[in-house]
C-alpha cells in the first residue's frame, strides 16, 4: 500500500509532467476574489479524486488549514485518535503553497508565499471535522510554482 503523501506526489507528477519530466500545461478558471483558490479546487476535483478507496475533501472556506485532506474512509472508521494522527496510510492533511509570478516573471509578493502562510506543523486538525469528528492527521506541504497569469499553466 502506498502512503497518502506518496500517492499525492505521484498523482501530481502524473498530471503535471509527461514521461520525460516536461511540464504539461493546464487551464484554470479565473479567480472570483482574493481568497478564491482555483488551483486547490482543480487538485481536489481533477487530480486527487476518483481513486478507489481514497477520498479527498477540500477545506470548507478560505483561510482554513489544511487546504485539503486525503483519507481512506474504511481505514479511518473506528480508529482511535492516536492512530489517525500518526498513520499516513489512513489520513493526511495537505496545505498547498503557490509561488505566484507577475506577468514579467517576477515573484508576485516579496515573501514569495501568501501572507497567511501557516508554519509547518506535524499534525493538523482545523478542517478535519468535515472528514470525521474529533480527528487530527499528519500534515504536509505541497509547493507549486506558477507561470505568469497570461499563460495560466504550471511550470514546475
Amino acid at each position: 500500500m502506498i502512503d497518502l503523501p506518496t500517492f499525492a506526489f505521484l498523482a501530481l507528477r502524473h498530471r503535471f509532467f509527461d514521461s520525460a519530466g516536461r511540464p504539461v500545461p493546464f487551464r484554470l478558471r479565473d479567480k472570483r476574489n482574493t481568497q478564491d483558490d482555483p488551483f486547490d479546487e482543480y487538485l481536489v476535483t481533477e487530480v486527487l479524486t476518483g481513486i478507489e478507496a481514497i477520498s479527498c475533501a477540500r477545506a470548507t472556506g478560505p483561510l482554513i488549514t489544511p487546504d485539503m485532506v486525503l483519507y481512506r474512509p474504511r481505514m479511518c472508521e473506528g480508529m482511535d485518535l492516536k492512530h489517525r494522527t500518526t498513520d499516513i496510510n489512513r489520513i493526511v492533511g495537505i496545505e498547498v503553497k503557490k509561488l505566484e509570478r507577475t506577468a514579467q516573471g517576477g515573484v508576485a509578493r516579496g515573501s514569495g508565499l501568501d501572507y497567511n502562510t501557516t508554519p509547518p506543523a506535524g499534525v493538523c486538525a482545523s478542517m478535519m471535522q468535515r472528514v470525521q469528528p474529533s480527528t487530527s492527521a499528519a500534515s504536509t506541504y505541497s509547493f507549486a510554482w506558477s507561470a505568469p497569469p497570461t499563460t495560466r499553466r504550471l511550470l514546475s
